[in-house]
């Protein structure tokens, strides 16, 4: 019988709600909460030899000790498969699970399956690992869809312990995550693209070899007709923060954006802020973090009356790496704050 370690957050684990979202890592032996239904899926085929939790906030704030501490207590099991989630549509649960499948399959060497909605955030994250032993099934946006997600993981949780050979995603199921394999096909290339190519003239459903993410196109707003009455706001993705980084961002892949309050500043102090960054030297925007807030600039137009004034505070994050869908999901997020305080235009300051 399999031996296998579900891990799952504080709701699931039926320890609490938001209010116990700060609950550190901690493990009941066998199957608790929804793991008592995942346990119900195995049948006789899978044992859950514990259940791991960990709070959604405690998890985002102290992402790396709470990984070590996973890790450690997956080590002490001697599970063959390891089950995380399912997460749904909820992006802070669906980036614990991701991440937790990548620290046990690099730390550990062990398969890891996961699973949550496709238009989890988190999704764009599993992609960006490239990792062969984690593969994430895709489930309803809402807990509704939980036994059906439960008996996906069961199965597929299964075949991974028993060593069966998994597949393309395609054919098996899982989400992509962007690798090649080399394969023999058994007709030539130039024939395969011919056939795809006529059926896409002739408007009949084909599967491309090759899929490609599709970028929006996005209609610039129209322009500002009096800048002098405007409200602006500084929307930056140089990872200007301050000083201790205090809301953990990481050096890339980041999930979450801050806004920090300037309606008292007159110009931002060497010292006071840093930049968070792992795609340029930083040493520079810290001697200076008017480059990635120019701070000083939009006074001296507001003094001047060019623009009507700053809005009292930045919002920010370090862009560097970030996928697709979370950036969708972070600007279509501040974009509501925004346009809740009354901004009429944004200088958006990239690196």
């Amino acid at each position: 019988m399999l031996r296998i370690v579900h891990v799952v957050n504080q709701f699931f684990a039926g320890i609490g709600g938001e209010e116990q979202a700060d609950t550190p890592v901690g493990v009941l032996d066998g199957p608790a909460g929804v793991a008592r239904g995942l346990q119900a899926q195995l049948n006789k085929e899978g044992q859950i030899v514990a259940t791991i939790f960990c709070g959604d906030d405690y998890f985002a704030e102290h992402c790396d000790s709470a990984k070590a501490a996973v890790v450690s207590e997956v080590r002490s099991r001697k599970p063959e498969v390891i089950v995380v989630g399912p997460a749904f549509g909820s992006g802070r649960y669906g980036f614990a699970c991701v991440e937790i499948c990548q620290a046990v399959s690099e730390n550990l060497h062990l398969a890891c399956v996961t699973a949550m909605h496709p238009e989890n955030p988190a999704v764009g994250i599993y992609r960006d690992y490239h990792n062969q032993r984690v593969f994430l099934l895709p489930t309803g946006e809402t807990a509704a869809g939980m036994t059906e997600a439960l008996n996906s993981l069961a199965r597929f949780a299964i075949r991974l312990g028993t060593g069966v050979e998994v597949g393309p995603a395609q054919k098996e199921g899982y989400l992509p995550r962007g690798i090649r394999r080399v394969e023999k096909a058994d007709r030539p290339g130039a024939e395969r693209a011919i056939e795809m190519l006529l059926r896409k003239e002739n408007n009949e459903p084909f599967v491309t070899e090759i899929p490609m993410e599709s970028w929006d196109r996005v209609r610039p707003a129209a322009p500002l007709q009096d800048l002098s009455s405007a409200t602006i706001a500084v929307v930056t993705t140089s990872g200007v923060v301050p000083w201790g980084n205090p809301d953990g961002f990481k050096i890339f892949r980041n999930t979450h954006w801050r806004k920090y309050g300037i309606a008292e500043l007159r110009h931002m102090e060497p010292g006071r802020w840093e930049a968070v960054h792992g795609g340029y030297n930083v040493s520079f925007m810290n001697q200076n973090p008017h480059y990635g807030v120019p701070l000083d600039t939009l006074r001296a137009l507001e003094a001047e009356g060019v623009i009507g004034r700053v809005y009292p505070g930045f919002c920010v994050l370090p862009g560097n790496g970030g996928a697709p869908t979370v950036m969708r999901r972070i600007g279509g997020e501040i974009a509501s704050d925004l346009r809740a305080g009354g901004v009429d235009g944004v200088l958006l300051v990239s690196t």
